[in-house]
């Protein structure tokens, strides 16, 4: 399991600035006497963990940059954006790359070499979002909570999305004992709105501009720096676990033979042959490029089986490009495939 990216360890950064996006639904509106599917954009911050919900009314690339617009305008632009490999997500990107590139020339004074950087998943490798894949999950248990089952309209889903966005923002990032003294646990409202969900703030009497810049600024901070320094203590220990992957495999080189496993049916696995990998900041390898006889695909190693053909005359049989995966013989995993041409022959003979 790889070590945590620098994207989650980043104290001290204003919430959202670095975001993790993803899509689900759809969700059934009521318009008029018709029915039409809006689709849920959730954006989920990787340090704090607060997410940020926008209604999509369709899966098109300009449906999503209007959402991407929306939650920029309502919580500023990101640093980095991470997401699954979504066409619509491509999409996306690339136009407001377009867009960043038209208005460069006019807007040379106001945008500055600040830009917003997109960052895409392998494809087929949903493990590798899991920090928003999970709040998804999340997201879609507190909409059951709170929806009553009844026709939705477009004003009520607002609503609905705003009160589980607000429910999943004050869910608990730490934990903390009944008999604590430290009073509460740390959420994502906290570093939102710097008091949890619930929580009446105290009216004040207003100050003077001297007392202001004396007093109030350096409490503020102070309050900030309480925050963050619970999060460095309390929280980033119980997201440093590694639960699984602890045993170590020998690494895929480039001209290995592989078969992409995409789906539970195993002929329709393409093989194919490794062409580039790519290391992470760790050196370990946890993608790869495949060249197959449909074209180059980008695939994490977890979706690569490596095959490893031998023969008792130690040349392997010959084996074309494209074909597909023979069923194995008296054995269940497919890790590691030792295909003989005897073997060969009685599939082909069975087939």
């Amino acid at each position: 399991m790889a070590p945590l990216p620098v994207q989650r360890l980043t104290p001290h950064l204003r919430p959202f600035s670095y975001v993790g996006v993803d899509y689900f639904g759809p969700v059934v509106v009521t318009v008029g006497r018709r029915s039409e599917k809006r689709w849920i954009c959730l954006f989920t911050c990787l340090v704090t963990r607060a997410i940020h919900m926008e209604v999509a009314h369709s899966l098109s690339s300009q449906s999503c940059v209007m959402a991407i617009r929306r939650f920029i305008c309502r919580r500023g632009a990101p640093l980095e954006i991470f997401s699954d490999n979504g066409t619509n997500f491509q999409a996306a990107n690339k136009e407001l790359i377009q867009t960043v590139q038209s208005i460069e020339m006019e807007c040379a004074d106001i945008f500055t070499d600040a830009r917003t950087r997109w960052c895409f998943n392998p494809p087929a490798a949903p493990h590798m979002g899991g920090i928003w894949e999970r709040l998804v999950r999340s997201a879609k248990e507190a909409l059951k909570a709170i929806h009553d089952g009844g026709k939705l309209t477009d004003e009520i889903l607002l609503t609905v999305l705003s009160e589980a966005e607000d429910m999943v923002n004050s869910r608990p990032l730490t934990y903390v004992p009944q008999e604590s003294a430290d009073g509460e646990a740390l959420t994502p409202n906290h570093f939102l709105r710097g008091l949890p969900s619930g929580v009446r703030e105290e009216a004040k009497m207003p100050t003077s501009s001297a007392e202001a810049l004396r007093d109030s600024y350096k409490r503020s901070q102070q309050l900030a720096d309480i925050l963050w320094k619970r999060w460095l203590k309390e929280y980033i220990p119980t997201i440093n676990h590694r639960t699984k992957w602890l045993g170590e495999r020998e690494p895929i080189v480039e001209g290995e033979l592989v078969y992409i496993t995409d789906g539970n049916n195993r002929r329709t696995w393409i093989r194919g042959t490794v062409e580039k990998v790519f290391r992470g900041v760790d050196g370990r390898i946890r993608c790869a490029l495949v060249r197959t006889s449909k074209g180059v695909y980008r695939r994490a190693v977890a979706k690569l089986a490596v095959m490893e053909v031998r023969s008792n005359s130690g040349h392997g049989p010959e084996l074309r490009e494209g074909e597909l995966l023979p069923p194995p013989l008296g054995t269940s995993t497919v890790k590691c495939h030792h295909l003989r041409s005897s073997e060969n022959t009685a599939t082909d003979n069975q087939n």
